[in-house]
């Protein structure tokens, strides 16, 4: 539901505006089971938002005739409400639908006014997807009513015919049963030859099934629902809307199957792709040097576009057009390194993922639908299996290590597969960065040389950063970053860039003055200090507010972090060497202290990996908990007080001075009062 809702009053992204403008009308469908609704349903008023209140969202599909039926009934509860609900939009692809509306009308005070004009739509292409070079083909039919007002009750019903023929009359979708807004009443009604499969989440709500003349019907029907609670960084992996998902496939193997002859070659490469392949083998003499090079090419030289109007959703394009043309999207790219590859005699497949389900999408319902991106499988000669990402650009490593993404689960198109294939990540993507500072004088300037060292997908996002932006753009952005610490801090060189593509690590090493590093300690003005803070691992852990969340939080996964600070002090300093450790199932953190006296030198190492990719509601507590100890040790202050720059000072834990402090004078009280009653017991003896 929400999805429908969503796309009827997104943004509209328009590319082309339609001369023939007119739509088609028809009454509604005989199979349609109208709808009641109540005016005044049992909701919150508290709750309603953007000024207006859902009184039906209906969605009723009928399979044998390959049709969906869409009413969508909005009540306008306040004026800034207007804007939206005058607004009415419907999607569908020209190239295998057609549209027809069946009824607009207002309803005020009781009585109906009809908005249904159809020279009055504008047909327009929208292309929400354009900025990630996907266009889709699809339509919008808009219509701008006039004479709208607050309190208006806005009807709205309308078909859209039409099945994409590559699923050959055959269906699948999911139905959210919940909104995180008051509705006042969800019905979802399917009409099949033969049974379904389905799957509810989060919802214990039963379809009504009854058998009719010609077909049986699955009826889910919910009226004013508690409205669901939207959290911040929820895993796209978890379901947590009620939901119910429909399919009337009956395995992965018909899926596979299905893809299979979809993905089936039609042609032999021609003479062109030949010749790409023998330059490849003249230039390579191992395999996997050979699998590297098809791979450089399919990604950098064949750049990413997809036209997928109509059955191109599905079907990918065949190789030799790909190849001569010089793009296509995640499936034709896929297929042209699989038949470049099956050419020098290795074992290659097309693999289907859905990016965001993980391990989830192995217990959902069977549907090809389910799945948004393609990749590549490789079975080298020696039986090693590995997965490439032919989307990618500029990728470093070799054949055996090249990243690729935590995707988990992945269903290889081969003949009768049944199972999907279990995905671990090798990568690390760790990205460390070593500090080196030489403080000159106490109350002065210092030196900074700062050498970040990027790892896995870490160093192929690098590279492609320098590769779309100006060094010198670059190099200014380097400098504000440290501005944000070291406000009188200038960057004194060229940056530093060495890129080892066999290893895939990419280094920039950047030069600094820092004119004053010490400035005055927060909430001690007569205290100079120098803070150090990892800045790398700030982005790693996020802590939303637990009080009282019902679900799971992302992490970034799999990713590590070191930041390694080296401090040369003018004079020696009173630093305690200190290890400090922090670990559970989600995280690990690792911060040490190291002072060598003989050079003056304080090295800093803060260590910080993400175990899994999301913290579960059970570990909550204890991970909410582990990351307060943690900020404990977050950074590194040292210090010395502003009437007394020549004693040796002493550092702390940054966020434990005040307390420390404190500390020291609650002991320096508890001296004095033992002082004086001993001095009281004197005097009376």
């Amino acid at each position: 539901m929400k999805k429908i809702i969503s796309n009827a009053f997104a943004f509209l992204f328009i590319v082309y505006s339609y001369s023939q403008n007119k739509v088609n009308v028809a009454k509604t469908p005989s199979w349609v089971d109208i709808q009641q609704y109540n005016v005044e349903p049992n909701i919150d008023e508290e709750e309603i938002t953007q000024g207006n209140l859902s009184l039906l969202a209906d969605y009723q599909i009928n399979i044998p005739e390959q049709e969906y039926y869409f009413r969508l009934v909005n009540k306008i509860t306040e004026n800034v409400g207007i804007q939206s609900a005058s607004q009415i939009s419907a999607i569908y692809d020209p190239l295998y639908q057609k549209l027809i509306f069946h009824s607009i009308k207002v309803i005020r005070d009781g009585k109906e006014i009809n908005k249904l004009f159809p020279e009055h739509f504008q047909l327009i292409r929208r292309e929400l997807n354009a900025e990630n070079y996907l266009y889709d083909g699809s339509l919008s039919a808009i219509l701008n009513m006039s004479d709208v007002r607050n309190g208006d009750i806005v009807d709205c019903s309308y078909t859209v015919k039409g099945f994409n023929p590559m699923h050959k009359g055959k269906y699948s979708d999911s139905f959210i049963l919940n909104d995180y807004v008051p509705i006042g009443k969800i019905n979802v009604s399917i009409n099949a030859k033969n049974k379904l499969n389905y799957k509810l989440y989060n919802t214990e709500i039963q379809p009504k099934i009854a058998t009719k003349k010609d077909y049986i019907n699955y009826n889910w029907r919910v009226v004013t629902p508690d409205k669901f609670l939207y959290e911040e960084s929820i895993p796209p992996s978890k379901i947590v809307m009620p939901t119910v998902i429909v399919t009337d496939y009956t395995s992965w193997k018909e899926v596979v199957n299905w893809a299979y002859n979809i993905y089936k070659k039609k042609e032999p490469l021609n003479s062109s792709v030949k010749s790409k392949i023998a330059e490849i083998i003249a230039n390579n003499k191992t395999e996997g040097s050979k699998i590297k090079a098809i791979l450089d090419f399919v990604q950098d030289d064949v750049r990413y576009l997809g036209l997928e109007q109509g059955i191109g959703g599905y079907k990918p394009n065949l190789p030799n057009k790909v190849f001569t043309q010089r793009y296509g999207d995640c499936k034709d790219k896929s297929l042209l390194m699989v038949e470049m590859l099956r050419e020098i005699n290795t074992e290659a497949y097309p693999m289907l993922v859905n990016t965001n389900m993980k391990d989830g999408i192995v217990d959902l319902p069977p549907s090809p639908t389910l799945f948004n991106h393609c990749v590549v499988k490789v079975i080298d000669k020696n039986g090693r299996e590995i997965y490439y990402d032919p989307t990618f650009l500029n990728q470093g490593g070799t054949y055996k290590n090249t990243h690729f993404p935590n995707y988990k689960n992945g269903l290889v198109v081969k003949r009768n597969n049944a199972a999907f294939d279990t995905i671990i990540s090798s990568s690390n993507n760790n990205i460390t960065t070593l500090e080196e500072f030489v403080v000159k004088e106490i109350n002065g300037g210092a030196t900074l040389k700062v050498t970040n060292t990027y790892e896995d997908i870490e160093a192929d996002n690098m590279r492609n950063f320098f590769k779309n932006n100006s060094k010198t753009s670059i190099k200014k952005e380097c400098e504000n970053f440290y501005a944000k610490y070291y406000p009188k801090i200038k960057i004194t060189d060229d940056l530093l860039i060495k890129d080892d593509i066999i290893n895939n690590e990419f280094k920039i090493i950047q030069l600094y003055q820092i004119d004053s590093i010490w400035k005055p300690m927060m909430l001690e003005e007569d205290v100079m200090a120098m803070e150090f803070v990892p800045s790398n691992l700030t982005d790693v852990l996020l802590v939303p507010n637990m009080e009282n969340r019902k679900n799971d939080i992302i992490l970034p996964y799999p990713v590590s972090r070191e930041h390694i600070t080296k401090i040369i002090l003018p004079t020696a300093w009173g630093i305690e060497n200190d290890d400090y450790v922090v670990s559970n199932d989600v995280f690990y953190y690792n911060f040490n202290i190291n002072y060598k006296r003989s050079n003056n030198e304080v090295i800093l190492k803060s260590y910080l990996k993400t175990q899994k990719y999301s913290v579960e509601f059970d570990e909550f507590e204890r991970y909410s908990n582990d990351v307060n100890e943690l900020e404990k040790s977050f950074g590194y202050t040292i210090f010395i007080p502003k009437n007394d720059l020549g004693v040796k000072a002493k550092n702390v834990f940054y966020g434990l001075i005040k307390n420390l402090f404190f500390l020291f004078l609650i002991i320096v009280l508890i001296l004095f009062i033992i002082n004086y009653f001993n001095d009281k017991k004197l005097k009376k003896v």
